[in-house]
């Protein structure tokens, strides 16, 4: 029986909420493919443990740092253990500063703890290195609709607009967004948009009708 290199006992110790087993896997031939391969069978299966200790002889085989750090990140996300799945995810960032994956990894991990101020960093992160990246924009339009911050989340949607002006998700952001700064004509004006599309869009009906003063409900939930 081998035992696991000091960074594997480390990175999936019990404090960071999951225990594995210590044991190396065996695998013939003992190429970084095979290794790699038998992960993502394991994962497929949704056995992450399995997936993790495969992943540890694709290490132990030679295979590249980046990519076990950057698998080791998602797959502990998928196991929801959000501190270790952090900790490999910003080990892979600093391996390729210039690389997306790694950061959009931060930002899964932030989001599925609800973590307001991570998904700030996060997001600030990714637009760092790729200033027009949909999904955090996205998210930042989110995180700035929640906190009823509606100007910014309306700058936000708007950039995704420059670039996507058929996304119907962003649009519904702009027009709540814009209506929540009583701007009503022009929110009206993408409800309309938004019903012509689709009349079962969510809320857009209920939108239109607070633009229209038909209704004094209010909405502040996310768009």
């Amino acid at each position: 029986m081998k035992t696991l290199p000091r960074l594997l006992v480390l990175l999936f110790s019990a404090a960071g909420g999951l225990t594995y087993s210590q044991t190396a896997p065996t695998a013939a031939p003992n190429t970084p493919a095979t290794f790699w391969k038998a992960s993502v069978t394991a994962e497929t299966n949704q056995d992450y443990a399995s997936a993790i200790q495969q992943l540890t002889g694709f290490q132990q085989a030679g295979g590249d740092p980046f990519l076990f750090n950057l698998r080791a990140g998602w797959l502990c996300y998928l196991a929801h253990d959000y501190k270790n799945a952090g900790d490999r995810y910003n080990e892979a960032a600093r391996l390729q500063p210039s690389a997306i994956t790694p950061l959009l990894g931060l930002l899964n991990v932030a989001q599925a703890r609800a973590d307001a101020t991570e998904i700030r960093k996060a997001v600030e992160a990714v637009l760092r290195v790729d200033p027009i990246n949909y999904t955090a924009q996205m998210a930042g339009a989110t995180l700035q609709f929640k906190a009823q911050n509606y100007r910014e989340s309306l700058s936000y949607y708007r950039r995704v607009l420059h670039y996507y002006p058929d996304d119907l998700a962003a649009l519904s952001g702009e027009a709540w967004s814009l209506y929540h700064q009583g701007q009503a004509n022009l929110a009206t004006a993408d409800f309309q948009i938004l019903l012509s599309v689709d009349p079962d869009y969510p809320e857009a009906r209920q939108g239109l009708d607070l633009a229209q003063g038909k209704t004094t409900a209010q909405l502040t939930e996310n768009p």
